[in-house]
């Protein structure tokens, strides 16, 4: 059952979603995003679709989740539920198409045979593509998401901190991931947040490489990414460690790459510009001469996905952070055929700094 502030919240997010409509020439909304419904409606179910219209709501499911949408379901104003095997016929015989000559949908998350079954049924309907109007939304998140999110980022936090008390020269990539999913399970995660990356030594400079059967050797850089969930919420931490005594040559760029981090943390801040923000960390990488070897972004957005908006990167030039926001910062520095390395924390942007989710030590920890 919804609590008084879930409910509350979900009725702002439904207000500030309307207040859109008129910019986009729109007289309702459809949802088919999964989590996007959660966002919205608070529904956990993996078959759903909602039309949100100036008045309405109009929530679809089929008859296997009946009961669990009943439980589920925020009771927001107008609100009303279709059980039904085919959302877009109900739709119509609901009488939406009557009420709402364009409907906005997100083109980048429907699929192209359920976009010619809905702008079949919803005829005289105009379906407009307004693709990431709703991510603008899920970008913030509530204090009882943000605590969600928390939980999971001190499970993949406490699961580090076991784990280099039992690695050692000999054990497998797979190994360790294995290890972490079991710990992080018997903290209470529900599953993996995706595939657990364990690398080491030379595949340490695969910033998505997965675990292998490859042995862990002395002297070994080892970088390791994973994540929890929590009612439906994800983090996603990295780490790097080393086996054995570290290089001089493995240190150096380890400076180089810990600067970076806390450089951009510092700068992680209510209204940062994305790009800016990502530039923070990309500068001190480049200024050591190792620009060419951070590939990727420096971040993303965290929550019912894992890889949410706002995308923290150079490509990413007008979009401020706001506050409550929750994303990622995770420069990397890879050298092919030697090794890699990144540290990723969970920050939740607030006007003052951020507020670090993850509690694993971010130095390089010998074992």
């Amino acid at each position: 059952m919804a609590s008084a502030l879930q409910l509350r919240t979900a009725t702002a997010r439904l207000t500030a979603l309307r207040s859109r409509f008129k910019e986009h020439g729109i007289d309702g909304y459809i949802i088919s995003d999964v989590h996007a419904l959660r966002y919205l409606f608070g529904y956990s179910g993996s078959m759903a679709a909602a039309i949100v219209t100036k008045k309405k709501v109009h929530f679809f499911t089929n008859d296997l989740y009946a009961v669990q949408v009943q439980k589920e379901l925020y009771k927001v104003d107008g609100l009303s539920i279709h059980i039904d095997r085919n959302f877009w016929m109900a739709a119509a015989a609901a009488g939406v198409p009557k009420s709402c000559a364009a409907l906005g949908f997100d083109a980048s998350r429907t699929l192209v045979g359920q976009h010619a079954a809905m702008k079949k049924a919803l005829a005289p309907s105009k379906l407009v593509d307004v693709s990431g109007l709703i991510d603008t939304l899920t970008m913030v998140k509530a204090s009882y998401e943000i605590k969600e999110i928390a939980k999971a980022a001190q499970i993949v936090s406490t699961a580090y901190e076991r784990m280099l008390g039992v690695v050692e020269a000999g054990h497998t990539e797979r190994d360790v991931a294995n290890y972490l999913a079991t710990v992080t399970r018997e903290l209470g995660s529900e599953k993996d947040a995706f595939d657990i990356i364990v690398v080491a030594g030379a595949r340490s400079a695969m910033p998505h490489g997965r675990a292998s059967t490859n042995k862990i050797k002395k002297g070994d850089v080892v970088t390791v990414d994973f994540g929890a969930c929590v009612n439906g919420f994800y983090s996603d931490m990295t780490r790097t460690f080393c086996v054995g005594q570290p290089s001089k040559k493995v240190m150096d760029v380890f400076a180089v790459l810990y600067d970076a981090h806390m450089t951009a943390l510092d700068a992680a801040r209510t209204g940062v510009i994305a790009a800016d923000l990502d530039a923070a960390a990309r500068d001190i990488i480049a200024k050591a001469g190792y620009g060419e070897n951070f590939k990727h972004s420096l971040g993303h957005g965290l929550g019912y996905e894992v890889h949410e908006m706002p995308r923290v990167s150079y490509v990413n030039k007008a979009q401020a952070l706001p506050t409550d926001c929750v994303i990622t910062i995770e420069p990397g520095i890879y050298l092919p055929g030697k090794f890699g390395m990144r540290i990723e924390d969970d920050v939740v942007i607030k006007p003052n700094g951020p507020q670090i989710l993850t509690s694993a030590p971010t130095e390089m920890v010998v074992v």
